[in-house]
């Protein structure tokens, strides 16, 4: 199987779903410039990832792929736990949600002069949106009561849950007023196919992890300086509740007195600063690795 992905999008449910199958399969990293490419648009003439070829079969649908590589790996266990109908319909179920109405929200997040329509400025577009992603996850914070997984044990749908989740922290919507949710995101960051599939997305294996040294030299550093965000790291803007940074690969700025935290990937760019002592304190505890 070959997987055709870019950074940041919704291919990475695909990517999870893969490494819990173990399934053998290779990777084809896509770049927004690159998905107008002929070769690409023979494959998948809307030109988005994900894009799954194996042998004469390509799929261009994250739905239609999970499905496919859930039910090529049955031993896996990925609709569900079981296969019986009830475990395929619940988790068909969360997945047409998140497919159809929770990733279709993020567009005028990510995309927001695509969505303006008579007066209506971008912002004005994106602030309507964020309202609706948090209406969303709202539904998922009630379905995940009492549960571990949206339907019987871990499923295809969990690995969908996983990047909507990411993208609300990516986008600075924050999970502060959905714990359940947030709970099953730090959860899902320590599962091991999880981690294989970002470390290949997002070249994690090549940051070095010195990261008690550096917190005792904060003050002596300068620059641009590659990170990861391995922990649960808080930020606050103004009086507002403290938000948690997407964990993953991100940008240090060192100042004399704060440390400026970027990400970004080819949908959107965030930033987030935290005094210096603070960074200090994240690194010593080995939820900054640098």
């Amino acid at each position: 199987m070959k997987l055709y992905y870019m950074t940041g999008a919704g291919s990475l449910a695909s990517h999870i779903a893969l490494e819990w199958a173990g399934a053998a399969y290779e990777t084809v990293r896509m770049t927004r410039s690159r998905l107008q490419a002929p070769d690409f648009v023979a494959l998948n003439p809307m030109g988005t990832v994900p894009v799954l070829v194996h042998g004469g079969l390509c799929l261009t649908e994250s739905v239609a792929i999970l499905a496919y590589v859930a039910d090529r790996h049955p031993d896996a266990m990925l609709w569900g736990g079981d296969a019986d109908r009830t475990g395929r319909a619940e988790t068909l179920q969360w997945l047409a949600f998140m497919n159809s109405e929770v990733h279709k929200a993020f567009g005028p997040i990510f995309y927001p002069e695509r969505y303006r329509f008579g007066e209506a400025g971008a912002a004005a577009v994106e602030s309507v949106a964020r309202s609706l992603v948090r209406r969303l996850l709202a539904r998922l914070e009630h379905r995940m009561a009492d549960r571990v997984w949206l339907s019987g044990d871990r499923s295809i749908a969990d690995a969908y849950l996983f990047v909507m989740l990411r993208w609300a922290l990516t986008t600075k919507i924050g999970l502060a007023q959905f714990p359940r949710l947030a709970a099953c995101l730090r959860r899902l960051h320590e599962d091991r196919g999880v981690r294989a599939a970002l470390a290949v997305e997002e070249g994690l294996g090549a940051i070095a992890a010195d990261a008690r040294g550096l917190a005792r030299e904060a003050e002596g550093l300068a620059g641009a300086l590659a990170a990861e965000i391995v922990g649960s790291v808080e930020y606050r803007e103004g009086e507002g509740v403290p938000q948690e940074i997407r964990r993953g690969a991100v940008e240090l700025a060192v100042g004399a007195a704060d440390v400026v935290i970027s990400w970004s990937d080819e949908q959107y760019r965030g930033q987030a600063a935290m005094p210096v002592e603070l960074f200090r304190r994240y690194v010593s505890d080995g939820a900054i690795r640098v």
